[in-house]
C-alpha cells in the first residue's frame, strides 16, 4: 500500500526496502513498536494502514500519526476512518493531540489540511549527488574545517557503538533537542538502554552503518557525531542520520569537519554511493550552512500538522 501511493505521495525519493521497513514495524524508532492498523474491505483486501506511534517515555500527550491508502482505494473515507480510530487510541492511551507530516502538495497534505489539522514546522529534503565534483572539493573543505578544528581527534566505527562511547553518544543525541522543533514536541533525552534499543531496529534493517566523531583532546569528550546508513536494497543511496555538535564546542567547525570527513570514508567503503539524502529543519540555519557548502540540493518540502485528539475523533461522523 504505501509503494502504491509513492508516485503520488512522495515521487523524487527511491521507495523504502523491505527489511527496513519490517525493523521500523517491529522495533519502532528506539524500542517503541508502534501500533499497526489495517483496513480491509469485506471480501478481506487491504485497502489502508495506519501506523501510530504512542511514546512511553517523552510526548506523553502527544501521538504520532501516518494514515496511507492504497492508490486505488484514494477518496472513499478511508483514509478518515483510519485518522479518526487513531485518535480513538491515541485519546484511551491518554493522548491529546496528533502529530504528523507529508510532503507539500502532495495527497497527504491536502488531506491534512482538509481535517482542519494546523501547519507546524517546515522540513527541507536535501539531497548530495556524489559526484567527481564533491570528490574534488573534499579535501578543501576538509581543510578549511580544519584550521578552525584544533585540540580535536577524529574516531570512526561501524555497527553498534563502541561500549567506552555509549554514554558520550547519548549525550549527543540529547544534544539534538537544542535544534528548531515544533512547540508541543518534547526532545528526546537519551541514555544507554533508550540507544541499544535504536540500534538494534538499525541492526535488523540490515543496513551498514557509519559512525565518526569529533572528540576532544583536552577532556575526551565527544564534542560532534555524523552518522550515514547505506542501504543494500536501494542501490546507489545512502541516508544521512544525526549530525550534532554539543553546545559547549560549537563555533569550530565541527559540523562541516565530521560531515567531510565522513564522505572521505564512504568513498573508500562504499564507492557505489551516487546521492545521499538529508532532513533540515527550515529554521536550522547552521546546518543547512553546512549542507549549502557541501552541496547539496532542495527536492523537497515536508510541513509538520497537528490536530487535536477530540477534532479528530468527530471525523468518524464523516465516514
Amino acid at each position: 500500500m504505501v509503494l502504491s501511493g509513492q508516485p503520488e505521495d512522495d515521487p523524487n525519493a527511491p521507495p523504502m526496502s523491505y527489511p527496513v521497513f519490517r525493523a521500523w514495524c517491529t522495533y519502532g524508532f528506539a524500542g517503541e513498536p508502534p501500533q499497526i492498523w489495517i483496513a480491509s474491505t469485506d471480501q478481506g483486501e487491504p485497502v489502508g494502514c495506519c501506523t501510530l506511534e504512542l511514546p512511553e517515555r517523552d510526548n506523553l500527550l502527544n501521538a504520532f500519526c501516518y494514515p496511507v491508502v492504497a492508490l486505488p482505494s484514494r477518496r472513499q473515507g478511508i483514509g478518515t476512518a483510519l485518522l479518526a480510530h487513531a485518535a480513538e487510541q491515541a485519546e484511551q492511551a491518554g493522548r491529546t493531540l496528533l502529530m504528523s507530516n507529508s510532503r507539500v502538495s502532495s495527497p497527504g497534505s491536502a488531506f491534512a489540511e482538509a481535517t482542519g489539522a494546523r501547519p507546524g514546522m517546515l522540513d527541507a529534503r536535501r539531497v548530495l549527488d556524489v559526484d567527481a565534483n564533491l570528490r574534488a572539493r573534499l579535501p578543501g573543505l576538509r581543510t578549511e574545517a580544519h584550521r578552525h578544528a584544533g585540540g580535536y581527534t577524529l574516531r570512526a566505527w561501524s555497527g553498534s557503538t563502541p561500549a567506552d562511547l555509549v554514554d558520550q553518544a547519548c549525550a549527543l543525541y540529547t544534544a539534538l533537542g537544542d535544534a528548531p522543533h515544533d512547540a508541543a514536541f518534547e526532545p528526546m533525552t537519551w541514555d544507554p538502554a533508550r540507544l541499544r534499543a535504536a540500534e538494534e531496529r538499525v541492526l535488523a534493517q540490515g543496513t551498514r552503518w557509519y559512525s565518526l566523531a569529533a572528540m576532544h583532546d583536552a577532556t575526551g569528550e565527544m564534542a560532534a557525531l555524523t552518522q550515514v546508513n547505506v542501504d543494500p536494497g536501494i542501490p546507489g543511496w545512502a541516508f544521512q542520520e544525526i549530525t550534532a555538535v554539543t553546545r559547549e564546542h560549537r563555533g569550530h567547525r565541527l559540523g562541516l569537519l565530521v560531515k567531510a570527513c565522513m564522505l572521505e570514508a564512504l568513498a573508500r567503503h562504499e564507492p557505489q554511493l551516487r546521492q545521499i539524502m538529508t532532513f533540515n529543519a527550515a529554521p536550522n540555519e547552521h546546518m543547512i550552512a553546512v549542507n549549502a557548502q557541501l552541496g547539496h540540493r532542495v527536492t523537497d518540502y515536508f510541513q509538520a500538522y497537528e490536530l487535536d485528539v477530540a477534532v479528530a475523533r468527530k471525523l468518524a461522523a464523516r465516514v
